[in-house]
């Protein structure tokens, strides 16, 4: 309870801190025009130290061409204004004193320039978090700490974001969330895609996209939001690049290299990156679990698991953009990854009967060797027919995810003194699987009059999956096929969508309203007793996203959406994996998909974004770990105290939430980042008999502080509290950590040196108990490398003659996130 009221105290006298400040600070007003004497929207105003040159703060202008700078302390400074196609601009020294705190500077007039920027050094850089309108941005780029880190590891540092002990992704409390790469969903799921994001470098990512409502345009997909990671592009002429290595140590070390580039003229646009990675990580957890019948002790076992998995990762990225006219582009992106893990887990369990008196032990030695080898296609069209921005773009995708494991799994019997129970059980296995996908997409946007806007588009996609596991038990010296294991399993899913969205600008309110319809159809196989399974459906998602701006200050918005999340490929797979004697891992191919409708009211008072929202969903995807028997009556089994993770459908799931983003400027030289999150879940729903109708409250806490020091040296201190919450049947406990990194600039900021030390204290480490009522109760809590020390080395090669890059969005999105 202290760790909490400390970790609240200190991210609230952070917001009360700017208060303060703000009485010592004035305000600072300018006004930009065009060649043409209008005003000049959406250019991009830094206010520049004086003494230094560096960046103190930047805006955008709005409609009426103004730029506001607000709550700046007294000194000198200068502006430096810049736009797309536009001569950089840069003002006379000016000062903001006492009695001038409330400045207003003469209009700027910007002119065209013929082709592109000078060569600039540009020394300004984003936050390592920005609140956007509709987003929250995470610059991984410019976050110290997470140099030499993981995809992963950034993700679970992000603002809402908290991963569980499945590797689960949640975003405000709510699982459902859909993991995009450049805008394409990824088709990997649970393990698999968790296995991805780990093995993913951060110096191989720009910035991290947070969104929690999106518009009809998007894939219908994703219960609590999108999270939009986006690989490093680079926008300059000519050869550039930048070059990382580092190494970071743990109990067990971890190190990545890489390198990206990018050659750019008028005509063509080549660009990629390869990095490679060596990581060894650490799953420690222990679990006591505790059998009832009817409320009575039945019995007990205590596990100690501790597993160890060095992986090899290989990152592949290369495409390519041609201008064959001035309003055309066609593109292509090809990524791969070339993967090997391998893990050594023993477990190690004792046996405790009904009147709490140890029986026997027993140890589990799994030893396996896996790969991953995915590669995905995309070609890509855009076309702008004109000045007014009416525009059309098409992407097709390819891709084709393999993978392969083997494994060996032994369990050896103890007495009590040490002596051989029993003889031991041993199970070989030897799965393959192969998903892959072929979606295409084509998107219109036609600007009408008066700032309206009309988008629509649609969206078709079929996706396969070809799983094969094989089982043997060795138990003998001879190889026996074990049919209650061995499985083939095949699952095609047909997805056709379209979309309409319409939006409309008024001098004080804005409007988006939406509707898309998705249809799909899926069919199964299952070899073990020749079963088939064909489903369909058709549905309707409308959306709909209202701002009313009270001020140019304060601005107040509403949104609503109705949203789906369809399981996972590999939740659906119904094959049989054994972790221990006691203890399985299965899918469910009978999972249905959940429906959600979302709504979210929020308030903007400058740069204060307060926000709060309520979901209802049905048919809630859960990962449940439960008493085997409960979940399979009919399966005979000789022991009675083994368990089962299987995902599940609960009945209902209600979210109440509240959010809070909170910018604090301290000084010029020290910034922090505050978010809050806190909401109440509550659930419904019966397994096993186990009825569910259960809810708690929980608070997300994060706080981001920058430092810049002058001479090139900048520093991060960043704290995060979780209170824990209820997910299902099980409630998670409160956990918190803090981490710091220092870094210095050299050869003109081409090079950086960071070191880090992430979760300082070794506190950020997962607990939870699970409860069904009368019947199961599970305590368990895992150690693992979050407490990381890391060098890291980047060098900036090439030009920095700059020209605006190009989104590059595909068709993938979700197929793409449900393969993870």
């Amino acid at each position: 309870m202290k760790k909490m009221i400390l970790c609240a105290m200190f991210f609230f006298l952070s917001v009360i801190i700017v208060a303060q400040s703000s009485l010592i600070a004035g305000k600072i007003r300018v006004s930009l025009l065009n060649d043409h004497q209008q005003p000049a929207e959406n250019v991009t105003v830094h206010l520049m130290n004086s003494s230094d040159s560096s960046l103190l703060k930047a805006a955008i202008t709005d409609k009426d061409g103004f730029a506001d700078f607000d709550h700046i302390r007294m000194g000198t400074f200068f502006l430096k204004v810049t736009a797309i196609n536009f001569a950089t601009y840069y003002s006379k020294p000016f000062q903001l004193t006492a009695e001038k705190s409330d400045l207003i500077l003469p209009a700027i007039e910007i002119t065209k320039k013929s082709e592109q920027l000078n060569e600039i050094l540009v020394s300004g850089k984003k936050p390592f978090i920005q609140k956007l309108n509709d987003r929250i941005v995470v610059n991984v780029e410019n976050s110290i700490v997470s140099a030499g880190s993981t995809a992963m590891d950034v993700l679970e540092r992000s603002p809402g974001v908290t991963i569980d002990q499945n590797d689960q992704i949640s975003l405000r409390g709510k699982k459902g969330v859909i993991i995009m790469i450049d805008d394409k969903i990824s088709p990997l799921a649970g393990a698999d895609l968790a296995n991805f994001l780990k093995s993913l470098p951060s110096n191989s990512l720009e910035r991290i996209d947070i969104i929690t409502n999106p518009s009809a345009k998007y894939d219908a997909a994703g219960d609590s939001g999108i999270i939009d990671i986006h690989m490093k592009k680079d926008q300059h002429m000519g050869i550039n690049g930048t070059i990382t290595a580092n190494y970071g140590q743990g109990i067990y070390p971890k190190t990545n290299e890489g390198i990206t580039f990018n050659y750019r003229n008028k005509k063509v646009n080549l660009f990629g990156n390869y990095s490679y990675a060596y990581r060894e990580g650490l799953n420690h957890l222990v679990l006591d679990r505790n059998f009832y019948s009817n409320g009575v002790f039945k019995g007990e076992d205590k596990k100690d698991n501790y597993t160890t998995f060095p992986y090899h990762v290989n990152v592949l990225r290369f495409g390519g953009d041609f201008f064959p006219g001035k309003r055309t582009i066609i593109g292509f992106v090809i990524n791969t990854n070339l993967n090997h893990f391998n893990s050594f887990n023993t477990n190690n369990s004792t046996v405790i009967n009904g009147d709490h008196e140890p029986v026997y032990t027993f140890q589990t030695n799994d030893n396996g060797s896996s790969n991953a080898r995915n590669s995905i296609g995309n070609i890509n069209f855009k076309h702008t027919f004109d000045s007014t921005g009416r525009e059309l773009t098409a992407d097709i995708d390819y891709g084709i995810y393999n993978s392969s494991a083997l494994s060996i799994n032994t369990t050896a019997y103890y007495k009590l003194s040490g002596g051989a129970l029993q003889p031991s059980y041993i199970l070989n296995g030897n799965q393959k699987g192969k998903l892959t996908l072929r979606t295409a997409k084509a998107d219109y946007i036609h600007p009408m009059a008066h700032d309206t806007k009309v988008e629509t588009g649609f969206k078709t996609s079929y996706v396969s999956s070809d799983n094969d596991a094989k089982f043997f038990d060795a138990s003998s010296g001879l190889l026996q096929n074990d049919t209650s294991k061995t499985n083939h399993f095949i699952y095609d899913e047909y997805n056709n969508a379209g979309y309409i969205n319409v939006s409309k600008e008024y001098k004080k309110f804005n409007f988006q309203a939406g509707l898309r319809g998705e249809q799909t159809k899926l069919k199964t196989y299952q070899a073990r007793g020749a079963v088939h399974f064909d489903s369909g459906y058709f549905k309707l998602f409308p959306s709909a996203f209202l701002n009313y701006k009270i001020n140019k200050d304060q601005t107040i918005g509403f949104s609503l959406s109705r949203r789906i999340d369809r399981p996972n490929y590999s939740l659906l797979n119904p094959f049989l994996f054994l972790i221990d004697v006691s203890t399985y891992n299965t899918g469910n191919p009978a999972l249905l998909p959940q429906f959600t409708w979302s709504y979210e009211l929020s308030y903007t008072l400058k740069n204060i974004n307060l926000a709060l929202n309520y979901s209802h969903t049905k048919d809630v995807l859960n990962i449940a770990i439960a008493k085997f028997k409960d979940v399979f009556p009919s399966v005979q089994l000789a022991d009675s105290n083994i368990t089962v993770e299987i995902p599940v459908n609960l009945q209902v799931q209600d979210h109440y939430g509240a959010s809070v983003s909170a910018p604090v400027r301290i000084a010029s030289w020290w910034n922090i980042i505050n978010n809050a999150d806190f909401y109440y879940n509550r659930f419904t729903g019966n397994l096993g008999g186990s009825e569910l109708n259960n809810g708690s409250f929980a608070a997300d806490l994060k706080t981001n502080n920058t430092l810049i020091w002058g001479h090139g040296w900048t520093s991060e201190l960043n704290a995060t509290f979780n209170s824990g919450g209820r997910d299902g049947y099980m409630e998670v406990r409160p956990q918190w950590g803090i981490s710091t990194g220092v870094q210095k600039s050299l050869w003109k900021s081409k090079g950086n040196f960071r070191f880090n030390m992430t979760d300082i204290f070794w506190t950020n480490l997962p607990k939870a108990t699970i409860t069904y009522p009368g019947k199961y109760i599970e305590n368990w809590h895992a150690f693992r490398e979050s407490r990381i020390g890391t060098i890291s080395f980047t060098y900036r090669f090439g030009k920095n003659t700059i020209q605006a890059a190009r989104k590059r969005t595909t068709g993938s999105e979700e197929e793409r996130q449900r393969a993870q």
